[in-house]
């Protein structure tokens, strides 16, 4: 297991950099000064000819200043708040069970994990969480002497497993683990000492991924996730208000005692640490890696992964947090508005590429020369985000390979931009989705209905381009044309690479 980790090419941070901490920091300020200055020259293209006195750029207007503030000025407080506990040692003698709730994985993966699972040196006891009611399971679990719990049905899913299986669990802590997650033996001893603080809640450790270099949509994923798992939870830790992301979460039972047990949904691990928040419980972020899971290795999966996680953080957000945002500090609120509104960027980025098109067809000259003038003013701002966001990476990311070339990761993002805009529409119309699986087989066959939108949306980005060239085009229209070819380059690129393997591009 250890050889793994060491190899792994896609990794959140396993130690910060050595780096000193007040260099760091002063250069990630000095970096998102510069970024604060950026943004007050984009804004300044509103005000300018009196746009913003014209009732649908108002609109607009207003939709940019919001984004910015939460996904711009909110992540970059998050980042200045980055923080790293300090190792605490495990006390003897805490009661732990470990949970590994299963519905339709194979049976390898399965057997695999629970063996993992029982290699953990910290005293502890392995339950199988059988939500498929599959014979072999039980067999499985008598053959390697795990506690075996099964439940007459599958309501509420990941979370209904969970505590139902918590009925037969008797001990003050709990860990939980997707059964395509391998921890390594110490996985206990890093994690119980931060609970001597009696507030604690949970502690969860970092996420790291151990088939990266499955395929390109793999690492892809993974560079895609770096940030969030990296950084912005450290800096969400700093915030009070680091969260549950999914798997290697330890819970004080009587903190899920608390709240009603396991929040359900399809972001149950969001709705759970907004709970725990609210409820006045503090949580911890350990970044060092201690357990390894899988990232989605095609498209479809992938697909229904950041579908299942964006429609179910637009339902939080719309749904439980107007409830509870009064319980939290003000900090906590500026670190969970990073999270809820992450999965807008699909929407940013139609709207965009819907904008161009039609400016480079029907626009009249002055309207041509306007969107170029905002291109100009939106570069500058776009380029100070990437540059915050890599030095963030940079400074405490670790070892990962991924803060040298981390560009797959915007390209898997804006490949997702249908199921992401799918997601908040549902979520604003309040239509329920039932819980969705992720695969966790790869398959390199990829239906043509998840490519569609992409090829449809490069069709009217070049056939703009192409329209603009024949009824004649000036200078203004050299930025925005521009504009329309890339986003159409990032379509094409990222629908060809979906079925390419990622190890002859590991070098890159």
């Amino acid at each position: 297991m250890q050889d793994s980790i060491e190899t792994l090419t896609m990794a959140p941070p396993a130690q910060p950099s050595v780096r000193p901490v007040g260099v760091r920091r002063w250069l990630l300020l000095a970096l998102v000064f510069i970024g604060f200055a950026t943004s007050v020259l984009y804004f300044s293209w509103w005000f300018r000819d009196g746009r913003i006195y014209d009732p649908w750029l108002a609109l607009c207007f207003g939709l940019a200043l919001f984004y910015v503030a939460v996904q711009v000025y909110c992540a970059c407080y998050v980042y200045l708040k980055i923080e790293s506990p300090e190792t605490e040692p495990p006390p003897d003698g805490w009661l732990v069970d470990v949970f590994i709730p299963v519905y339709d994985e194979p049976h390898e993966m399965v057997e695999r994990s629970l063996k993992a699972a029982l290699a953990i040196r910290y005293p502890h006891r392995t339950f199988l969480l059988d939500d498929a009611r599959d014979p072999r399971f039980a067999a499985l679990a008598k053959r390697l002497g795990v506690e075996y719990c099964v439940r007459s049905d599958n309501r509420d899913a990941k979370a209904g497993n969970v505590n139902a299986a918590l009925s037969a669990s008797d001990a003050e802590f709990v860990t939980i683990f997707d059964v395509d997650h391998i921890p390594e033996p110490d996985y206990l001893d890093s994690i119980l000492g931060h609970f001597r603080d009696a507030s604690v809640g949970f502690v969860q450790s970092a996420v790291g991924f151990s088939n990266a270099c499955e395929s390109w949509i793999a690492r892809a994923g993974a560079e895609q996730s770096t940030d969030a798992l990296g950084p912005t939870s450290m800096g969400m830790y700093g915030c009070g208000a680091a969260q549950v992301w999914g798997s290697h979460c330890t819970f004080r039972r009587a903190t899920l005692d608390s709240i009603g047990g396991h929040q359900t949904g399809l972001a149950e691990d969001l709705h759970t640490s907004l709970r725990v928040h609210a409820a006045g419980w503090t949580s911890v972020f350990v970044p060092s890696l201690k357990a390894l899971g899988l990232v989605p290795g095609d498209l479809m999966a992938a697909a229904k992964q950041q579908f299942k996680w964006a429609r179910g953080v637009f339902e939080i957000l719309l749904e439980v947090y107007p409830r509870v945002w009064k319980r939290l500090s003000l900090t906590q609120n500026l670190a969970y508005a990073v999270r809820f509104t992450y999965y807008l960027i699909g929407t940013v980025f139609l709207a965009h590429s819907v904008l161009a098109a039609a400016i480079l067809t029907f626009g009249p000259l002055s309207a041509r020369a306007a969107f170029s003038e905002y291109l100009l003013h939106s570069i500058p701002f776009a380029a100070s985000v990437i540059l915050v966001r890599r030095a963030a990476l940079s400074a405490w990311g670790g070892n990962s390979s991924s803060m040298a070339s981390n560009w797959r990761g915007y390209v898997h993002t804006f490949l997702l931009w249908p199921v992401y805009t799918l997601a908040l529409v549902l979520a604003l119309l309040r239509i329920r989705v039932p819980h969705i699986s992720t695969p966790k087989k790869t398959s390199r066959r990829i239906p043509p209905i998840l490519v569609v939108p992409q090829v449809t949306l490069m069709a009217v980005l070049l056939a703009a381009v192409g329209s603009r060239l024949v009824q004649g085009w000036v200078m203004a229209d050299v930025f925005p044309i521009l504009f329309a070819l890339a986003l159409a380059a990032i379509q094409v690129f990222a629908v060809i690479h979906t079925r390419q393997p990622a190890a002859t591009q590991q070098e890159n």
